[in-house]
């Protein structure tokens, strides 16, 4: 138990300093962006490349993992994440736009590798142990939330002469300690890829159009891909937001430590709620709550909507996330995994891109009030998708 405690602590700090970086980035990426773009509507344009360098790294992580182990491709992913700060100081001490949105690439580069890491640690326990090494990844969330935001607040004026300098030097010793501790991982014990037959584990894959016409996976993946695009897009427009409305950085920094923690907090019962109402009932539970919580941004500027409206965010994002995926895994047969979930990656990863992208340019055209009334559109498409699944369902 000893041992197993202690390996579980060593995922759980990894996947921390991790997050700590992902949670940094939102929180000051697009402010920096602001003073270095040439046209502020491009601010949000370095912190998309995250998204899309993570898209492009899904298959090359996933091969390279196949071929040379999980813990050598946690190491590459965290040496792409080291090689991101490096290029991103550059571009902040030279005041290059460029240099500044190319380091985004490799910072996502590492996170299509560090996204494993949940699956390495479900790999490196007992088939009786892996919800418990599961629970551990999502508790190492709560103090990424606290802490990322933070360091974006300390590094700010680390260096006097480079605004948000130090964020990214202070970054760079956390992707240090990650190596290290990474180092110390406990191997895999067992293939996480063995699947249980269920009676379908010999059955050949059906052809692409039987799912390209089930309505089931496109719930499932507009639910994934729509919660994950909204909340992107207002989390990472959100600072500049509240900084066009008169607010400062701590703050922001508040705000964004609240919807993070309402981001992971729900996953320790999303779990539970799937078993006990279904898949479709969490999608439409996330669809309410993210309707609300544009209704909360609509309230006003001060501090308050602002942090209520951010927390059901969070909230709304893991509902819809965690019944979308939970909801895609009936979808498949084993012989069909790998083809479907790299189609929902794709679909998810690239709905985020455009969000984030989006966000920017669409907060410094229409305002942070009409940017969250953006989201309604959306939400009703997946209400009507996954209703229509149910009615399906029902009938048949």
């Amino acid at each position: 138990m000893k041992q197993l405690l202690s390996s579980l602590g060593l995922f759980s700090l990894t996947q921390t300093l991790f997050q700590v970086g992902t949670v940094m980035l939102m929180a000051v990426s697009v402010l920096i962006g602001q003073k270095l773009a040439s046209d502020p509507e491009n601010a949000s344009f370095p912190l998309s490349f995250v998204i899309f360098g993570t898209l492009l790294g899904l298959y090359p992580a996933a091969q390279f993992m196949k071929w040379k182990g999980r813990k050598p491709g946690l190491l590459l992913g965290t040496f792409f994440g080291f090689c991101g700060a490096l290029l991103v100081s550059y571009g902040i001490y030279s005041k290059n736009f460029f240099w500044y949105t190319y380091g985004h690439l490799f910072f996502g580069l590492h996170q299509s590798f560090l996204q494993y890491l949940r699956f390495v640690a479900m790999e490196s326990v007992s088939h009786s142990q892996r919800s418990t090494a599961l629970s551990w990844i999502l508790v190492a969330g709560i103090p990424a939330a606290l802490f990322g935001p933070l360091v974006g607040l300390w590094g700010k004026d680390l260096v006097a002469e480079h605004l948000y300098l130090g964020c990214f030097l202070i970054l760079g010793i956390v992707l240090v300690l990650q190596f290290l501790v990474i180092s110390f991982l406990p191997k895999p014990i067992q293939r996480f890829e063995e699947e249980v037959s269920h009676g379908t584990f010999n059955q050949s894959p059906r052809p692409f159009a039987y799912h390209f016409k089930n309505l089931g996976l496109w719930s499932s993946i507009l639910s994934s891909a729509f919660g994950f695009g909204l909340m992107a897009m207002l989390m990472s427009a959100v600072p500049v937001a509240m900084k066009h409305h008169g607010h400062e950085m701590h703050a922001s920094t508040l705000v964004l430590q609240w919807h993070v923690l309402g981001m992971y907090i729900p996953s320790f019962f999303s779990g539970i709620l799937v078993k006990k109402i279904g898949a479709p009932q969490l999608i439409l539970a996330g669809v309410i709550v993210l309707s609300l919580q544009v209704f909360s941004a609509l309230q006003g500027t001060d501090f308050l909507p602002f942090a209520v409206s951010l927390i059901l965010l969070g909230v709304g994002w893991n509902f819809m996330y965690v019944g979308g995926t939970n909801l895609l895994v009936e979808q498949y047969i084993p012989a069909e995994k790998n083809s479907i979930q790299a189609f929902h990656d794709i679909f998810v990863y690239s709905t985020a891109t455009l969000s984030v992208y989006g966000a920017g340019y669409l907060e410094a055209k229409i305002g942070w009030h009409s940017l969250n009334l953006v989201s309604i559109p959306f939400l009703i498409f997946v209400s009507f998708t996954v209703i229509a699944y149910m009615s399906k369902v029902k009938r048949s």
